[in-house]
């Protein structure tokens, strides 16, 4: 089970359920765009149980990725090489 594509079809069906019936009392044509909405998260849902979680992408061993162009770097560049912008600590 793909757990992130279950909740954030869950997220899109509640949100599009959520413009329907927002037209039912406001009658502006919302429901129109609600409805594909409502579909695709519920379609997510589905397919989420049927998929399997991916694997989590990690850098290599003494490498990181830069924060900015998300190219792998040595762990301790100041700077990264690709995009030559400067690279932060978790904590900043």
């Amino acid at each position: 089970m793909y757990r992130g594509l279950v909740v954030s079809g869950g997220i899109l069906a509640i949100f599009g359920g959520f413009l329907v019936l927002t037209d039912l009392y406001v009658p502006l044509g919302v429901s129109i765009f609600g409805l594909p909405i409502c579909i695709v998260g519920g379609i997510m849902v589905v397919l989420g149980f049927f998929r399997e979680e991916p694997e989590p992408i990690e850098a290599e061993e003494g490498k990181k990725f830069c924060w900015y162009c998300m190219k792998q770097i040595p762990r301790n560049a100041g700077n990264c090489p690709e995009c030559s912008l400067p690279q932060h600590t978790p904590q900043d």
